[in-house]
C-alpha cells in the first residue's frame, strides 16, 4: 500500500513540476499568470472534459460540477497537482511512521 503512495506521490510531484514548465516556458506562457486545470484539459482533450460534465451531471448531481469541480478547475493547475503530492506525500509519511 505504501509503495503505491510512494509510486503515486512521485507521479504527482513530476506532473506538478511539468505544469510549472508549462507555465513558464510553453507557447503560451503569459507573465504572471497561471494556466487554469480546466484551461489544460480543455486544451489537451475538451471532449473528455464536456463528456465528464455531462456524465456528473446526469448521473451524480448538476450542483456537484457547478459550483464543486469547476471551482477546482478554475484553480492554478499547479496548486492543485502540489497539494495531491503533498497529501499524498503525507499519508505515506503517517503509514511509514506507524510501522
Amino acid at each position: 500500500m505504501r509503495r503505491l503512495l510512494v509510486v503515486l506521490t512521485l507521479a504527482f510531484v513530476l506532473m506538478t513540476l511539468a505544469a510549472g514548465a508549462y507555465d513558464l516556458w510553453g507557447p503560451d506562457a503569459r507573465s504572471g499568470f497561471f494556466h487554469t486545470g480546466g484551461e489544460v484539459w480543455f486544451e489537451l482533450s475538451r471532449n473528455t472534459l464536456n463528456l465528464m460534465q455531462a456524465v456528473v451531471q446526469r448521473y451524480l448531481s448538476p450542483s456537484l460540477w457547478d459550483p464543486a469541480i469547476v471551482s477546482v478547475l478554475k484553480l492554478p493547475l499547479v496548486a492543485v497537482l502540489g497539494l495531491i503530492g503533498a497529501a499524498l506525500a503525507a499519508v505515506s509519511w503517517l503509514l511509514r511512521a506507524r510501522d
